[in-house]
């Protein structure tokens, strides 16, 4: 999470060019740069990670898939909808101030990191139907998977358009699936794994450099050639290989470093305990930054990507992170309170909680994808429907909080 919020930081270009405003990403103006979000890019590692979680959960849990599901998204998308219904209310405010505009700006950087949670929900769906026939069937699972996201990365290199963005689906439901792997205890030794690592990383590296894949393990506007991310291809899958199982073959190192230093796992547990939030809510906070810098003719006047921006860079990170711990002190409360809450059945049968599912995980591709005030409509009716459907009830919230 930290990674991801120093690396959307980095990245966010605010500069004055002759009074003019110059917003962007840094790789926009200088793409030379693309290699450093290789150190950054950490998605494929939260899906590996997440198929972990969900395969420990799963095996634990006694019920219908739907109370699953549920109980699992109200933990997900509770602070999510606080940021979205925060969101609202500034964009309807600003509006009647006459800059709205601006908001309607903000409110689109703030969004950007939100992808996930469109895929992340269609994962946590798949997860009660998928992980036991993985426990049934590991290879032929794994082949269907490889054989459907070859066929559309086939379509994809052919420039055939819409078909492709299946992978957007497979890709990432791959790395849930390798986590299964992982808690299931099929994948290598350490040693082997860290091995597959290092040649995963050699064929990433070898197809962005001879192949038709862009550098860049981020998307951003202009890329020159083919986007690794959008959808995901096999560029990323190497990419992600690489870094989750160099992950997983570090991790019983790492257990054993926690185990011996307990300020260390205290660390561990605390960081966790806020970082939906700070995913969450990082943007924010450097879009309330820099609409500071702009309203005190702070915004400073450099190169994207030249040595002046990234000493001005130095001020802007440490308001940032000043800014995030307020914000997150408001509203960590309600990350904490939906870990913590009483598990609530789902009140209907499997395809209502499917069919909610999908809406809300559209809702929120609609919202960080669409613009012109078709975004803030879908943030409103994303905490509408959050609200009519599975907001947890007053007394179990109550007990939460206690």
């Amino acid at each position: 999470m930290l990674a991801v919020a120093f690396g959307h930081w980095l990245a966010m270009v605010v500069v004055s060019d002759d009074g003019e405003l110059v917003t962007g990403n840094v790789l926009e103006f200088r793409p030379g740069l693309s290699w450093l979000s290789w150190l950054l890019q950490v998605m494929p590692l939260f899906f590996f990670v997440g198929g972990f979680a969900s395969a420990a959960s799963l095996v634990s849990f006694e019920g219908r898939p739907q109370d699953w599901i549920a109980a699992r998204l109200r933990r997900m998308l509770a602070p999510a909808v606080v940021l979205a219904a925060t969101w609202v209310v500034a964009i309807v405010v600003a509006t009647l101030a006459g800059v709205g505009g601006l908001a309607l700006a903000g409110f689109g950087a703030a969004a950007i990191p939100l992808w996930f949670l469109s895929n992340y929900v269609i994962d946590l769906v798949a997860a009660p139907f998928l992980f036991p026939a993985f426990q049934r069937s590991p290879k032929k699972v794994t082949a269907a998977l490889l054989g459907a996201f070859a066929t559309a990365e086939a379509l994809n290199l052919a420039g055939v358009p819409l078909l492709p963005h299946i992978n957007w689906i497979i890709g990432w439901l791959g790395f849930q699936v390798a986590g299964f792997a992982w808690y299931l205890g099929y994948l290598p030794s350490p040693r082997r794994l860290f091995c597959l690592a290092v040649a995963a990383g050699a064929a990433a590296v070898a197809l962005v450099t001879f192949g038709p894949y862009a550098v860049t393990m981020v998307h951003f506007d202009g890329v020159v050639g083919l986007s690794p991310t959008h959808p995901p291809t096999l560029a990323l899958i190497a990419y992600g290989t690489a870094t989750s199982f160099a992950a997983a073959a570090l991790a019983p190192r790492v257990t054993a470093f926690l185990e011996r230093n307990r300020t260390a796992w205290t660390a561990v547990i605390a960081a966790n305990g806020v970082a939906m939030s700070v995913y969450l809510w990082h943007m924010t906070a450097a879009v309330i930054v820099m609409a500071i810098a702009e309203a005190t003719g702070l915004v400073p006047e450099v190169a994207p990507g030249s040595t002046g921006y990234w000493v001005t860079k130095v001020p802007m990170l440490a308001a940032s992170v000043v800014v995030l711990a307020g914000i997150v002190k408001l509203v960590v409360k309600t990350e904490q309170a939906a870990l913590l809450a009483p598990k609530q059945p789902w009140h209907g049968g499997i395809t209502s909680m499917v069919a909610v599912a999908a809406v809300m995980s559209a809702l929120v591709k609609v919202w960080v994808s669409a613009g012109g005030g078709v975004d803030v409509a879908a943030a409103a009716a994303l905490v509408a429907m959050w609200t009519l459907t599975l907001r947890a009830p007053k007394q179990a919230q109550v007990s939460a909080a206690a």
